[in-house]
């Protein structure tokens, strides 16, 4: 069984031999395959994705340089704010950064350093955070219209308002969700609403018209009830809630002793006796 490759050389080569593997897999100079190293992934970096939309917008709008205009140096500002983030968050030089920016996007700034350069390392000495995505977007122009055309996450709009754009952006998800949910239900076999009430739906396929009556008289006739439990309770099986008229019930008493009642009746007179009675104490004529 081979061993590994770090067990057949020494500490120094295996380390020399980490340090500049590429992850491709060579057949004389073709390369088969490529895979990214794990290990020099860099974590995502709100100032670089800002920086890498930037040099999208001047590839858009100009090509691959920025050309020597009176607003050139709008593009330079804008980078220099999240070179000067992303290099005080990771411990670099921004100087440097900033001139090798310039050197790849706008070279004929570095002989005029002095002037173009100078004021914004002198403005930017003291700052540690980036511009907000609007204040980029004023500074640049940048419209709504262009923003949606190359897809920016880290720059806002010049002409729009940031809660205007997150009412556009939520409206844009509730459609896109409701499409979503619709396809899911039609995968599932579920029929439209209208498909299903034009063959479902009373109001629809109006039934009583087949049978020459009334829709009112159709439903009365569909939807009438069946015979009342009250007239179907057996004595057998069902638990009445209370006595029959007339009929003696016992309660219990607190003292053990067991009081026998009779519920009022129908027919029964003592209540009117006794308001005779009393009226006739009372002289009052009944």
């Amino acid at each position: 069984m081979a061993r590994p490759l770090d067990a057949c050389i020494s500490p120094a080569a295996a380390a020399r031999h980490k340090k500049h593997r590429t992850g491709k897999v060579k057949l004389g100079k073709c390369i088969l395959s490529s895979r990214a190293d794990a290990e020099t992934k860099q974590p995502f970096s709100v100032n670089v994705l800002r920086l890498r939309e930037i040099e999208q917008l001047i590839v858009a709008r100009h090509g691959q340089f920025v050309p020597e205009t009176d607003d050139a140096d709008l593009f330079i500002k804008a980078a220099a704010y999240a070179l000067n983030a992303h290099c005080r968050r990771r411990g670099l030089d921004f100087e440097v950064a900033l001139r090798g920016w310039c050197n790849r996007w706008c070279p004929w700034v570095l002989s005029q350093a002095a002037t173009l350069l100078r004021p914004i390392l002198h403005a930017l000495r003291s700052r540690r955070l980036d511009l907000g995505a609007d204040e980029v977007a004023g500074l640049l122009n940048v419209t709504l219209w262009e923003r949606n055309a190359q897809e920016f996450r880290s720059i806002g709009a010049c002409d729009v308002p940031t809660e205007i754009r997150k009412g556009i952006a939520r409206n844009v998800k509730r459609d896109r969700d409701r499409e979503r949910q619709v396809n899911k239900r039609r995968a599932a076999g579920v029929q439209p609403r209208k498909q299903w009430e034009a063959a479902n739906s009373l109001s629809k396929t109006r039934p009583w018209e087949a049978e020459g009556i009334s829709r009112a008289q159709w439903y009365r006739r569909h939807n009438a009830t069946g015979p009342s439990r009250l007239g179907i309770i057996k004595s057998s099986g069902d638990t009445l809630v209370s006595s029959p008229l007339g009929a003696p019930f016992q309660i219990k008493a607190p003292s053990g002793v067991v009081a026998s009642f009779k519920s009022p009746s129908a027919n029964d007179d003592e209540p009117l006796h006794a308001v005779e009675e009393v009226s006739r104490r009372m002289g009052v004529a009944s």
